[in-house]
């Protein structure tokens, strides 16, 4: 179903723009300041789109650039903080064993005592 929308929206577009091209045929003189031309309206109506779109490429292009090395940086610091954090976990993790043994150790010297 997906498919068959795709492509009747397709050929209606395609269908308008062939009207367009039909109704823009005449042609324009376009001046340079140091040169006039004359071509059809058409013409020059699909360059600028083509350059519009180019220069949108190249602007995104860009930005595209910036945030994929930025996201570089982003995860390589993640990684490290990620280490920071397994190490520190696992320095927490050696003090709490020992504190534990030393209360075991201290609860069975009052046992002892008690018994006594």
């Amino acid at each position: 179903m997906k498919k068959q929308v795709y492509v009747i929206s397709s050929l209606l577009i395609v269908i308008l723009i062939a009207i367009f091209v039909l109704l823009n045929m005449e042609d324009t003189a376009v001046n340079f300041g140091f040169a006039t031309i004359k071509m059809p309206l058409i013409l020059i109506v699909l360059v600028s789109l083509l350059l519009g779109a180019l220069l949108i490429f190249l602007f995104s292009s860009i930005s595209s650039f910036k945030n994929n090395r930025q996201n570089k940086a982003n995860l390589k610091e993640i990684k490290q903080l990620q280490s920071k954090i397994e190490e520190l976990e696992a320095k927490i993790g050696v003090e709490t064993e020992v504190k534990d043994e030393k209360q075991v150790t201290e609860e069975n010297s009052d046992n002892e005592d008690e018994e006594k």
